[in-house]
């Protein structure tokens, strides 16, 4: 797991490694650092980013959760937990 700080934002990123085929899947998360309103503390809850995708390597699962965080940075909205990015 990777816990990144971008100004104000904590980037929560992470792969998994799959046992049946040996690709990673990414997982990431964003987290207000200090906020007041309860509601605005996770702005992306933790939750596999492009359901579908399968990585090579752990760097590659983990650059896409990256994007994915500042993507949901950039937008600021919150994003479905069942839905992918």
């Amino acid at each position: 797991m990777h816990i990144e700080t971008l100004g104000r934002y904590q980037l929560v990123l992470s792969a998994m490694q799959s046992i049946q085929n040996g690709g990673w899947t990414a997982y990431a998360a964003v987290r207000t650092m200090s906020t007041q309103a309860a509601e605005d503390a996770e702005l992306l809850p933790y939750q596999r980013v492009e359901s579908d995708t399968m990585y090579a390597s752990e760097a590659a699962a983990i650059e896409s959760a990256r994007s994915a965080a500042l993507q949901a940075i950039a937008s600021g909205a919150k994003i479905e937990t069942s839905g992918a990015m």
